[in-house]
């Protein structure tokens, strides 16, 4: 488990997340489909339910009314036999409807071109009836009087039944059509009950029920009107073939829905064949139109959402791809001073006893001393590799120590190194500051300050170190340090014309971190950089 990074368990853990994102999405957008529909459907059957209570009704009336409706009928047929078509309706209006305050019975004749000429409802004069053709040239082929089941006026709420015949005129059998019409009272209750359900739900936008009684299609009962109905003229005819095609389609209690969009907004239309209780020859094929905007709505934002997350997700995994990358190459990097340890390690040893012994046998000289420089900087290298693989491994042991004392000792060791390099550490130590510490870390953050003062200093420079009470800094002439936070990290070389791993400065973040010492950095090119540590000093309060 050690092995595995942190940005393994990252991605693992984003990639189940994303997983378990899609799967829930997945579910919500099942169950808000669902729910939808089951909605959507409720909604029709109790609007179907109730128009099927008005229908009922009407039917019912309609058997009950049609015998007189068909005598209202002879009787206008006989008075225009004997009078012009274009005779004022209103004697034989107020002989029909004698018996009734509220005169039902209405009386239209239309021209040879089923345009509405002379009527008792002057609202229709004008109105075309040729949709209706077919079914006229069938009752007088069956020299019949024709007779409607009830169907929806387009500018009224009130329900109509209508009978038609041709009558004849100097010897022209068809020189107008004449149709009484009945309208039936006292539907306000049945009506009320399918308003109130329409205005709970104003997504409805339409409902219609469709006639077909023995001899085809009949009309369409409009109960709630829709932006796209059409209402006059030859157009009717298109609402005929549709309704023609829906009842072929359509078996008893067969629910179809239909989705369709129209000006970018959504919609859907449900259909339902069933037939009348009342009247066996009369099918009904009721329809509601259904604004699914709401819905989509929902969806979309759903949908949106998902899109959002999987593209944080898609970024996460970016990010942690090159997290790993860096990880990757630091964890090489580790290997890498890992196997230098090892490499140097023997040869190291071999090079400094020799060193000492060639001293002792011919004394110490230029090259000797030289040599002991390079080994010096060799060690240098070998602790902070040392001390930067096995620091999470090993527990330093506090100590109490003279920071003066001990700069002091760091000092003369890298005196030697500074000389070859053609440098020189002058420094100035006033303190009795005594810091609670382990001694390896103290000699890691000085002697990598120390090294780093010599490495990056301007040939010919002095190296100046200063120690008053608790602050210590160590300053060189050199190149400026550009990037002042990235020149703490594991690895980092601001100059790579300069050899080193890039440990030296890391190093000491991190013991500065560990003991509370506070680092201050200012570098430019003409003052030059120092690095400056604030210490606790120990006290015989310290606990």
């Amino acid at each position: 488990m050690k092995n595995i990074k942190i940005s393994s368990f990252a991605f693992i853990l984003i990639v189940i997340f994303l997983i378990i994102n899609f799967v829930g999405y997945k579910l919500l957008y099942n169950h808000m489909k669902s729910n939808h529909e089951k909605d959507t459907e409720i909604l029709f059957h109790d609007i179907k339910d109730q128009s099927a209570d008005l229908l009922v009704k009407l039917i019912y009336h309609c058997e009950i009314e049609k015998p007189t409706l068909l005598e209202k009928h002879k009787m206008v047929q006989a008075y225009l036999n004997s009078h012009d078509l274009n005779v004022s309706l209103n004697e034989i209006y107020q002989k029909i409807n004698a018996e009734n305050k509220d005169k039902p019975y209405d009386i239209y004749i239309a021209d040879e071109n089923l345009t509405i000429q002379n009527t008792t409802h002057k609202a229709d004069i004008g109105f075309n009836l040729s949709f209706a053709k077919k079914s006229f040239e069938k009752h007088r082929s069956k020299n019949i009087i024709g007779s409607s089941f009830p169907i929806r006026g387009v500018k009224t709420s009130n329900f109509l039944s209508y009978t038609d015949s041709y009558i004849s005129k100097n010897g022209d059998e068809k020189a107008a059509l004449l149709q009484v019409s009945y309208t039936y009272k006292n539907m306000e209750k049945e009506l009320a009950k399918i308003e109130n359900v329409i205005k709970k739900h104003s997504k409805i936008r339409g409902i219609n029920a469709y006639s077909f009684g023995e001899e085809g299609f009949t009309y369409d009962m409009m109960i709630k009107d829709d932006p796209d109905y059409i209402h006059h003229g030859n157009e009717l005819i298109s609402i005929e073939e549709k309704a023609r095609q829906l009842s072929q389609k359509l078996q008893n209690n067969d629910l179809l829905v239909e989705h369709f969009s129209k000006n970018e907004t959504h919609f859907q239309r449900l259909y339902m064949s069933t037939q009348n209780p009342i009247s066996e020859h009369l099918k009904i094929v009721y329809t509601i139109l259904v604004i699914d905007e709401d819905y989509y709505i929902q969806i979309n934002r759903l949908s949106f959402s998902m899109f959002f997350i999987i593209f944080l997700g898609l970024i996460g995994i970016f990010i942690i791809s090159k997290i790993r990358d860096e990880e990757i190459r630091l964890s090489d990097q580790d290997k890498f001073v890992q196997s230098a340890m090892h490499e140097i390690k023997t040869p190291l040893s071999i090079i400094t006893l020799n060193n000492e012994l060639r001293q002792l046998e011919h004394g110490t000289d230029t090259y000797s001393e030289e040599i002991n420089s390079a080994l010096k900087v060799l060690h240098n290298s070998y602790r902070s590799m040392s001390f930067i693989m096995k620091k999470d491994q090993l527990t330093y042991e506090v100590e109490i120590l003279n920071l003066s004392q001990i700069v002091e000792e760091r000092i003369a060791y890298f005196q030697t190194i500074a000389v070859v390099n053609d440098k020189k550490i002058i420094f100035d130590i006033d303190s009795h500051c005594k810091v609670q510490i382990s001694l390896i870390e103290l000699t890691r953050l000085i002697d990598n300050s120390i090294y780093n003062a010599i490495k990056y200093s301007a040939l010919g420079s002095h190296i100046k170190v200063v120690l008053t009470n608790n602050v210590l800094s160590f300053h060189n002439q050199g190149e400026a340090i550009e990037d002042k936070e990235k020149v703490f990290q594991k690895y980092f070389r601001e100059n790579t014309t300069v050899g080193g791993y890039g440990l030296g400065l890391s190093i000491i973040k991190n013991i500065s971190d560990k003991y509370g010492i506070r680092i201050q950095l200012q570098s430019d090119t003409s003052k030059g950089t120092t690095f400056t540590y604030i210490f606790e000093c120990h006290t015989n309060d310290i606990s």
